[in-house]
């Protein structure tokens, strides 16, 4: 009886121990796949998040948005998702900033999925579509980002 007893703390300790056992933590992702990206998701006003990507000085090498940010509240008349993100994605990375363009690509993956991708000499703008659900991703190609 009395090793049944202890047999039986010992599966109900180790039942609760094992939880604990079986996490990761940051110690464990860093020694199998090295230092975390620096990232910051910024909320902006126009109702959807940018999503940036740091290098080791701390100098933007990627960021992300939405190809369709949402509308804004008490939108009255005509709405263009796709002109507002290209408005904001000019304001934000002017032709200045990018340099001339060396070349277009585009394409279709599947039924629902198709991606374009500019390249300038200094940045490559990528979209991407999949079932509705499309992203911009502009990269920077500065030498601390590789």
């Amino acid at each position: 009886m009395g090793s049944k007893l202890s047999f039986g703390r010992f599966a109900l300790a180790l039942l609760f121990t094992l939880p604990a056992v079986a996490q990761l933590d940051s110690t464990a992702l860093r020694a199998k796949y090295g230092a975390p990206l620096n990232r910051e998701t910024f909320h902006m006003p126009q109702g959807f998040d940018l999503v940036v990507d740091y290098g080791a000085s701390n100098q933007v090498c990627r960021f992300e948005v939405p190809a369709d940010p949402p509308p804004p509240p008490n939108t009255s008349g005509a709405f263009n998702p796709r002109r507002q993100m290209q408005d904001f994605l000019a304001d934000l990375v002017p032709d200045s900033m990018r340099g001339k363009e060396l070349r277009r690509l585009a394409g279709m993956t599947g039924a629902f999925s198709a991606f374009s991708t500019t390249e300038y000499e200094r940045l490559t703008i990528s979209q991407s579509e999949s079932g509705g659900n499309g992203t911009i991703a502009v990269i920077f190609h500065a030498a601390g980002c590789r």
